[in-house]
């Protein structure tokens, strides 16, 4: 019966801390000019979050240049640089930090490859009173592109779509759990 109580405690603490930590997760969609993505964000302290970002790079696709997008994924270290909250208990928050990606995507008018890049992200996110909120990013990224030409020969470039693209803001809507 006492190790039946033990665990039933245990259970309890442990959920009530699970509960705690997730009230600031949040899982969302971005949209850009050239891209799609699929956004998980993770508090880690006070003012700082982790956030994880799968995308779909639509550089060509869309105008029917190429027929498939390329992949990339992100991770970006975000500090909340100021935030304020209004008296009807909605919040606004300004955000920055670095991040890296790598992924399989096309280099501007060139092919496929390999991308790996330090990035940047700066925001501005608006909380709804419901688990709602809408953000507005830009990110440019910084980094080198590796493809093969058509007679097999290794081709290293800098990644241009990166800072191209950079001035394309991300429009996002996430959900809080």
């Amino acid at each position: 019966m006492r190790r039946i109580s033990c665990f039933l405690m245990l259970a309890a603490m442990f959920y009530g801390h699970c509960a705690a930590a997730a009230q600031d997760r949040k899982a969302g969609l971005n949209l850009a000019y050239n891209e799609f993505s699929a956004v998980l964000g993770f508090p880690v302290k006070e003012g700082e979050s982790l956030r994880l970002s799968l995308n779909l790079d639509m550089t060509g696709v869309i105008p029917g240049e190429y027929l498939y997008p390329g992949l990339s994924a992100e991770v970006a270290y975000l500090f909340v640089e100021w935030d304020k909250v209004f008296e009807s208990g909605e919040k606004m928050e300004f955000y920055a930090g670095p991040g890296a990606n790598i992924g399989y995507v096309r280099n501007m008018n060139e092919r496929y490859g390999i991308m790996v890049s330090l990035s940047g992200c700066a925001g501005i996110e608006y909380y709804f009173n419901v688990p709602v909120s809408l953000s507005l990013t830009i990110e440019p990224s910084l980094g080198l592109h590796v493809s093969r030409d058509s007679s097999g020969n290794m081709n290293m470039d800098f990644y241009k779509a990166g800072l191209l693209y950079s001035v394309c803001p991300h429009i996002g809507i996430k959900y809080s759990f």
